[in-house]
């Protein structure tokens, strides 16, 4: 009874609350991206010769991370402000963050063991070396922004956020020699792997970065949470808006991560298909 209750006070917050229309474009926008990530993860792999463990292991660790975009697609939250989109148990602060902890762990490991066959295929030992600190990596991004989701310290996420900046431009230099090594249209998809990266390396330093070092140096003296209490504060309070100006900072690196991230994770897993 109280489930069912919860989700028809959901359904009439949904009907009820009136939605902004740029909102409503985004909204849509995050949904296409959903179906057509999904879509082309089931058509690699119907399509594609996936007969070696890297292929498969691949094709495992992003149907993990794409599903999980997919969720949180559908039902986006901030997580330090406590702010959701819809007024739902799938919408709370831990849940949100234990998904995209274990599919950024999976994105880790795909970029890892791509760094790894790179340098099998170009016989650069140097990749060899950063695949092995990928995953430390992106574990020690994942504790740093636990710390600010259950502190409500926005300086964790700056932290995390450089964290990325540095994968990426790992992952950007590794496009880069297996570019060197390739031949035809894959290598023109891997120069843009490492032009989107290497820009993507700044733009996350530039932009979002200073976005949480800015909220970190508005945020009043003493608002911050113990761990214990914030654990308990991230699986019960939500606030639900569906007011634009709520959501219009978080649009375009959700936006981004959403539909470049997910594609990243896709790409990955046809390494040995188009061969370097």
């Amino acid at each position: 009874m109280q489930l069912r209750s919860r989700f028809i006070g959901s359904i009439r917050f949904i009907r009820t609350a009136p939605i902004d229309q740029k909102l409503t474009l985004w909204l849509c926008s995050l949904a296409a991206l959903t179906a057509l990530n999904v879509g082309l993860w089931i058509w690699i792999a119907r399509s594609a010769p996936l007969r070696i463990p890297y292929a498969q292991t691949q094709l495992v660790l992003s149907g993990v991370y794409v599903g999980v975009c997919g969720f949180r697609s559908l039902f986006p939250r901030v997580d330090l402000e406590r702010m959701c989109l819809w007024d739902t148990w799938l919408s709370a602060i831990s849940i949100g963050r234990t998904s995209a902890t274990i599919a950024e762990l999976c994105f880790a490991i795909q970029c890892a063991l791509f760094m790894q066959r790179v340098s099998e295929l170009t016989g650069n030992a140097l990749l060899g070396v950063g695949a092995h600190l990928l995953v430390p990596l992106v574990v020690s991004a994942e504790l740093v922004c636990w710390y600010a989701v259950l502190s409500l310290n926005h300086i964790g996420h700056a932290i995390e956020e450089s964290l990325w900046a540095l994968l990426m431009l790992f992952l950007s230099a590794t496009f880069a020699t297996a570019a060197h090594a390739a031949h035809g249209p894959i290598r023109m998809m891997l120069i843009a792997g490492f032009v989107v990266y290497g820009a993507g390396a700044g733009l996350t330093m530039a932009f979002d970065v200073r976005m949480y070092v800015r909220r970190w140096r508005l945020q009043p003296a003493g608002g911050y949470m113990t761990l214990v209490t914030g654990l308990r504060d991230s699986r019960h309070r939500r606030h639900p808006t569906l007011a634009w100006e709520a959501w219009r900072e978080e649009v375009p690196w959700m936006t981004l991560y959403f539909s470049i991230g997910a594609w990243t994770s896709l790409a990955l897993v046809l390494l040995e298909w188009v061969r370097l």
